[in-house]
């Protein structure tokens, strides 16, 4: 069999979700993401270090230390979203709350890039492996023959099942591309959990560079189902009116479960409120005219909304530029007209 046929099969007898076969998947914050449409390549961990590239260390310390090198010098890419990494990195997660409460385990913002599957294991020295490549390694592939002996059951599985501690390891099957990947070659799309988080995308990628917000702005989309845990604090809606900034966050079940699981396992009986900053531009013909910015705290445990009040009158601004972080971490950025009150997207 060849790899498109591999794939054919795959999506009709062996994945829970039925188009992920089709796709390779990276994931990053969304100050990454920017970063990567703007100049149009994908580094290894290794050289976006070295480049300054690595806006936010979206993995755990601990895991990047036992990770062999010449999977940190590679490109890395999954077999499929909803990975037991996610799971614990994905959205602004409590310190207090983060994998061996590792700082770096998070990713506030998460954004997936999706590339053509078949295109990219095509390649010449893209390498593959069943098993993850964090921690000690797994064997690695470079063959159609070698890739139709994988057990793509588990690969693609999804969900709690029988066996999960054998089976989760499956789900962080990778693909390896040396140093540095063309994302043009083969990028089919790039997936946002909601449409705000979306706004913030684009809004991070026109203000560094406007060409690239033109050329990926089509592709940019809003994936809802069967990517994304929704198990941290995240923003569902940021809005102004009339001296008032509205900033809404999504309570899930999921969050509560996950919160509530590892307050156990980390044997914490209270969690404390984390810091918010509310960052305001009124700009007048694209040029900043007024700038404030304030803070907050934020009961991390039962959060729905937050509202700052009394906020200035700029007569001569046409637009506001409204930057929200966590911990200094970006959470959203919305340009929202003040004429129209609507979002600029």
């Amino acid at each position: 069999m060849n790899y498109k046929d591999i794939i054919k099969d795959n999506c009709e007898n062996h994945s829970s979700v039925t188009w992920w076969p089709k796709f390779a998947f990276h994931y990053t914050d969304v100050t990454n993401a920017a970063s990567i449409l703007s100049c149009g390549k994908l580094y290894s961990r290794t050289r976006a270090e070295n480049l300054g590239l690595m806006h936010n260390d979206n993995a755990s310390r601990q895991v990047i230390d036992m990770t062999q090198t010449e999977a940190t010098a590679c490109v890395r890419f999954y077999f499929r979203p909803l990975t037991p990494t996610q799971y614990y990195n994905e959205g602004f997660k409590h310190p207090e709350l983060r994998y061996d409460r590792d700082a770096n385990a998070n990713v506030p913002v998460p954004i997936f890039l999706l590339f053509d599957l078949e295109k990219l294991i095509s390649m010449p020295n893209v390498k593959f492996s069943e098993l993850p490549q964090s921690g000690y390694g797994s064997n690695l592939c470079s063959s159609a023959e070698d890739f139709a002996k994988f057990h793509f059951d588990m690969i693609y599985s999804n969900g709690y099942t029988e066996n999960f501690d054998q089976i989760k390891r499956y789900r962080h099957a990778e693909i390896l591309h040396p140093n540095v990947f063309e994302i043009d070659s083969s990028i089919n799309a790039v997936l946002c959990r909601n449409n705000v988080e979306r706004i913030t995308l684009l809004n991070c990628l026109k203000e560094s560079d406007s060409k690239a917000y033109h050329k990926y702005k089509p592709v940019i989309k809003i994936c809802r189902e069967n990517m994304f845990e929704n198990n941290a604090l995240f923003i569902k809606e940021c809005q102004y009116h009339a001296g008032t900034v509205s900033i809404t966050f999504s309570e899930t079940y999921n969050k509560a479960n996950y919160t509530k699981n590892a307050m156990r396992r980390n044997a914490i009986k209270v969690i404390q409120p984390v810091t918010g900053r509310l960052e305001l531009i009124w700009i007048n013909a694209r040029r900043a005219c007024y700038r404030t910015a304030t803070e907050a705290q934020i009961d991390y445990m039962n959060t729905t909304s937050i509202v700052f009040k009394n906020l200035p009158n700029v007569a001569q601004a046409k637009t506001i530029q409204i930057r929200f972080f966590i911990e200094e971490k970006l959470m959203c950025f919305i340009e929202q007209s003040l004429d129209e009150a609507e979002l600029i997207k």
